[in-house]
């Protein structure tokens, strides 16, 4: 049996078409299914919740939906090893299909959730939120505060992203308003504990950048040097910037070309507690859960059990 969590408004509505695609095929095959939409923010979780609990046997969770909606079903698991996960992205960013070659085409996604040639276990990233009582968050791809943050908590109220997604270039809202943050976003201080023990304090903070995977913001190569399955967080850090600097770095990102430039540190660790010197939003795979100084992130290896 598998469970659909389907997102009908991924991409401004290529969720619920993808969906009548991919149940047309399921019904030619008789393959037996359920399937769950989601109604609000949030519901992807609540309904993993429920799939998980009603028998204690192994789950076919199949997610058709974007990067978030990929990550309110992670934040819905407690126990990994009773979960198989299947992806056919819908989103507008799909970072996480483009760091695991998960194709675009639903039919062939879907293949490769029926007959799987392969299983992989993957890393989370956990985030506590010290300043507040708000619970620990999971996220799959990245985490960040700072610059990327920023440009998610304007991206997440866009309507101009709705009217892209509906041509097939929401990407470029993310573009449009990495330029504009540039150019508004107020400078910060952070320091950095890395892994319980090393501990600096940074001026000029861009952005600090917790990533699983490869990629964010739509195909932002930002880390590299990423690898999923390792045990480790790969951080990039920029501080000490002009502004007109980081405007001629911006086109690096999509060849990961500005790990090179001075300004721009990355490494990898296990822990990270960041403190900023004042509030600035946090984002968990693209979605803001909360506005912070005090964060602690940290790298669960090899957890998620998924179908590739």
């Amino acid at each position: 049996m598998y469970h659909f969590i389907v997102n009908p408004k991924s991409s401004s509505g290529r969720g619920i078409r993808f969906w009548w695609t991919v149940k047309d095929e399921l019904d030619k095959r008789n393959v037996p299914y359920t399937v769950s939409f989601t109604k609000h923010l949030g519901h992807a979780t609540e309904l993993t919740k429920q799939i998980c609990s009603d028998s204690t046997d192994i789950k076919n969770i199949v997610i058709l939906g974007g990067d978030g909606t990929m990550n309110e079903v992670l934040n819905g698991i407690d126990d990994f090893s009773k979960v198989l996960l299947g992806y056919i992205p819908s989103g507008s960013s799909n970072d996480l299909a483009r760091s695991l070659k998960i194709p675009k085409n639903p039919i062939e996604a879907l293949n490769n959730v029926l007959k799987p040639k392969k299983f992989k276990y993957l890393d989370y990233g956990s985030i506590h939120f010290l300043d507040t009582d708000l619970a620990p968050r999971k996220f799959i791809c990245s985490s960040g505060m700072g610059y990327d943050a920023s440009v998610c908590n304007e991206v997440q109220s866009s309507p101009l992203k709705k009217r892209l997604n509906r041509i097939g270039a929401g990407k470029f809202v993310y573009i449009a308003i990495a330029i504009k943050q540039l150019i508004t976003l107020k400078s910060l201080s952070a320091t950095l504990i890395v892994d319980g023990r090393k501990k600096d304090t940074y001026h000029k903070v861009f952005l600090v950048s917790n990533m699983i995977h490869k990629y964010e913001g739509g195909g932002l190569l930002m880390a590299p040097n990423a690898d999923p399955s390792d045990g480790k967080l790969s951080i990039c850090l920029v501080h000490n910037m002009s502004r007109l600097k980081a405007f001629l770095l911006l086109p690096t990102i999509f060849t990961g070309a500005h790990i090179k430039h001075k300004g721009v540190e990355a490494f990898h660790c296990s822990e990270l507690e960041i403190i900023m010197d004042s509030d600035t939003p946090v984002h968990t795979d693209g979605e803001i859960p909360s506005i912070q100084r005090h964060i602690k992130v940290s790298c669960v290896r090899e957890q998620i059990r998924m179908i590739l």
